[in-house]
This record gives C-alpha cells, structure tokens and sequence, in this order.
C-alpha cells in the first residue's frame, strides 16, 4: 500500500516473534507502523507542534464527534477541494460528519504501491470555508492527506487550530453509494501519539433513510447541476428531513468534558505526560462522551500497562522519527506492539497453525459480529469461567454478544504493569459449555487471556476451533451498568495478522 512520499509503498510491517513452528504456545506477531499509515486519524498535535506538547494526542479526540450519522458525498472530478467546490456542494448546516469521495477513488490511488502527489485534497481556501460556513467536525477522504499537496500544511493548520475538527484520511469509498450512514471510526487509543491507524466503517442499516432514492436523485444531481433549483430545492428539504429524523434517533451532544455524572476513572490518567505550562491548553481525557451515550471500554496504550509475561509492563512503544522540533513539516510517530497487547481481538491463526497459515487473520474477522447489541454482565466472584458458571448466569438463546465483568475489573489488573497468572478466564468446560449451549458469538473479557491461566491452551481451541467465534480481550469495564448496549469493537485491518489493537465502545 502507499505511503507518503514514497516510491515503494509500505513495505513489511509485521513480524512473527513468537511463532508456533519454532515452538511456541501460540502465533504473536508485532506491528511496526508509522502511525500515519493507511486509513488514519490526525489529532491537533501532528502539524501544531505546541499542541503536541501539551498532550493532545490522538486519546484525547472526541468519540462522540467520531461516531454518528454522517453523508457520503461525491466531489465535483478534477478540481481540488476549493471554496467554490465547497459551495457547489450544498452541505446543510447542522451536518457534523462528511466523507468526501473524489477522483482518489476513481483513481484507485490506495492500491498503488507508488505516493502520487497529484492526488485531490482540499486547497488553504476550501479547507478555510469549510470552517466558516459549516458545522461539519469529522472531515474524511479518500487519500492519504486531506489537504491537495500544493497546500499540505496550511490547509491542515485551518482544520487543526480549533481543535475541534477531526481528520480520517485514506477512507476506502468504492462501491459506496452517496447518501446518508452511521459512522464509526474508531482509532487506537495511543497515549502520546498524533497520529492513528483507524478502523472505520458505515452503516445504513440502522439509519431511517427518508426517500433516499431522491436524496441521491436529486440532492448529489444538484452538487453537478446548479441550474436545476427545483430538484436541488427538493433535495435540501429532504436531507433537513432526514437529518431532523437522525436528530431524534441519535441524540447529540456538544459537551466537551465528562459531566459530573461521568467523571474520568480514577487511575486512567498517566502522569507521566509533562503537565502543560498554558493553562488554556489542557486535554481531557475521558471514558465517557455525548452525556453518558458512549462508553469507551478501551485501554489506552501506556508504558506502564501489563503485557503478556512482563513483569516490568509494555515499556516503550512509540517513538518520534520526524519531529517538528528537529525540522519536520509535521510530527510523525512510529508504534512497534505485539499485536495482541491491550485491548485486541484474537483471530483463528492465534492458536491454530493450520489457521494461520490458511490466512485466517484478523481481516477476515466478522464486522457484523464484531458491531451490535449485546450483554454486559457480572460474573460471579472468586471462581474462573466454569460451566457451573456459565449455568448460572442464565444468558438466553439468541444472545450473540457477551461482555464478561469478573475479578479482573475489582482488582484492577489492567492497571498494574505486572502480568499477574491469577487472573480469572474461562476454563475449558467453561468455553465447551458456552459453545455447545449459547449463541455468543463475541467473547468479551476484563484481562489479557479470555481463557484461565491453567487451561490457557484448550480453552482457547475449544473457542477458536469453529472459526465462528471472536475473541475480545483486554477490556476496560470499570463503571459500567451491566445490561443491553450496542456494542462496537474494530480492530485493525491487519493482512496476515493472527491479532490486533482494537479500539471497543459501548452506546446506550
């Protein structure tokens, strides 16, 4: 795939450390990525440096603005995103969320190995208008840069300077037809970084998509045809429409900190980051967004959090090759993770060779299994997952989705770097029973090992075996009401990984 300004593409990127022919319990591989790569997210800090300073890192971007209704639109071809193409677009005010499909797509500019600069961007003016005359904060197109080369920096210092507006490049738009989605982006939570790989996807299944045959007919008609007023006029009425119904269904909310009913988890703030000297310029970090709507039930990546068989935590994981202190255009991190550290999924290659080798990654994981409603329950303490256990909590058939709260969560082992065996996971006639009498088919759980330390190897096949269950672990489900919730977990798309970082919310 492409990288910036590079004739060879990306390269090899993953690694097999721990690998099953040479011994191993299991397949581990580890990613190395500059963490600009593919389909990202800029926070603030990438192109203003004093925001890098101050700590606005990609974990501070706000999941409420990253997750909702958004539209796809079509920009004009052959023309850089500029104020008049902006105006020519018609986007109604209060639309918060766009996805701009230009001739990058048509192009297939993400599947040249080769950077071309000659890709469509937005120009210093449009990227200005944008601003000024819409509500849009989340900006996503279709190449490795949302600004057109001739104007990299100062479109991006345009969008970046408030601090309110979010970037998604790359975005992979084919066979997408314009129109109205759900949105979920989801970036890793990188404590530090500027920059993040992202998983995003669209949705229109749970979206009320009012006459959406004319919305199309008309509405993106009218982006190419200003002279038809009565079809354009029709089209604006109809999106207000539609976006008043999307108002109703997905309650948004402008707040920019946790409320005082959801304050920041005590013990989630690393204090390691230098505090900033501008009392102005201090990020939030919170757990909560959109006024108790979504829930991030994700780990940030910190040093001190545990990995698996360290006494001594995960230890350095990000590094900054091109720095704007040292003479860079822009701050551009590198991240170097096993890919099963933190919060990740598990693929069938994890424990099966034959799996891995068959390529059964994490890109051929199930979104519709990994995206929908589900459970969050309390597991009974001081016992592993057993199929006593299982028994008891009663979980009624046709439930697909299943968090598991146990011990893990009381003792905080997510919070203490060192890898403790004791923690609580299924045993194998925990999973053999959840798997011959359940419908559950994501696995969520509260430590590093869905599965006891004593039965880690037969808990995992028992659950991998069918190729039909995902595997989620490293959950953050401090303060979280067990109950029914639209549950969100995106890993990476990772070719040939047998795991991934995954960025997991939870929406009321």
């Amino acid at each position: 795939m492409p990288v910036w300004d590079s004739k060879d593409g990306l390269g090899k990127f993953l690694s097999l450390p721990a690998s099953m022919k040479n011994g191993s319990l299991a397949n581990n591989s580890e990613m190395k990525l500059p963490t600009h790569t593919g389909t990202h997210v800029d926070a603030p800090g990438h192109v203003f440096d004093h925001y890098f300073d101050a700590g606005f890192d990609v974990d501070t971007l706000d999941l409420e603005v990253l997750n909702g209704p958004a539209l796809l639109v079509d920009v004009p071809r052959h023309s850089n995103i500029t104020a008049e193409v902006m105006k020519s677009l018609h986007i109604p005010k209060g639309v918060r969320r766009v996805l701009f499909r230009t001739l990058n797509t048509d192009r297939r500019l993400m599947f040249k190995r080769e950077f071309d600069r000659s890709y469509v961007g937005f120009t210093k003016d449009g990227a200005k208008w944008l601003v000024d005359n819409t509500d849009i904060k989340l900006v996503g197109i279709d190449y490795l840069s949302v600004a057109a080369w001739s104007d990299l920096i100062p479109s991006h210092l345009v969008f970046l300077e408030g601090r309110e507006i979010i970037l998604v490049e790359a975005l992979k738009l084919d066979v997408i037809l314009p129109g109205l989605y759900s949105v979920h982006c989801l970036p890793l939570r990188l404590f530090g970084a500027e920059g993040s790989p992202i998983r995003c996807t669209v949705n229109s299944k749970f979206i009320t998509r009012v006459a959406s045959f004319n919305l199309q007919r008309c509405f993106f008609s009218a982006q190419k045809s200003a002279t038809n007023h009565k079809c354009h006029h029709l089209a604006k009425a109809k999106v207000m429409a539609s976006l008043l119904l999307l108002l109703l269904l997905y309650p948004l909310s402008t707040t920019t900190a946790s409320s005082f009913a959801y304050p920041t988890i005590p013990g989630t703030i690393d204090p390691s980051f230098p505090a900033s000297k501008d009392s102005k310029l201090i990020p939030i970090r919170r757990e909560v967004y959109g006024d108790g709507r979504i829930f991030d039930i994700t780990h940030r990546y910190t040093c001190d959090m545990p990995s698996a068989g360290s006494e001594n935590g995960l230890g350095q994981f990000l590094r900054l090759p091109e720095s704007m202190k040292n003479g860079s255009f822009a701050n551009i991190s590198e991240m170097k993770l096993i890919t099963h550290t933190g919060t990740h999924v598990d693929a069938p290659g994890h424990y099966y060779d034959h799996y891995f080798d068959a390529g059964f990654d994490v890109d051929t994981l199930d979104l519709e299994v990994l995206n929908g409603p589900g459970l969050v329950i309390d597991v009974p303490r001081g016992t592993n997952i057993t199929a006593e256990v299982m028994k008891s909590l009663h979980i009624p058939k046709g439930v697909r989705r299943v968090l598991f709260r146990t011990e893990n969560t009381d003792r905080r082992l997510m919070f203490k770097n060192q890898f403790d065996t004791s923690f609580v996971g299924f045993t194998t006639d925990g999973a053999k029973w959840l798997v011959d009498n359940t419908d559950i088919k994501l696995i969520g759980i509260d430590y590093l090992a869905v599965a006891a330390w004593s039965d880690l190897v037969p808990a995992h096949l028992v659950l991998l075996e069918s190729r039909e269950i995902i595997i989620v672990e490293g959950l953050k489900l401090d303060d979280i009401q067990p109950g029914v919730y639209s549950i969100h977990c995106l890993p990476l798309r990772l070719l040939g990984a047998e795991g991934s970082p995954a960025r997991c919310i939870l929406i009321k």
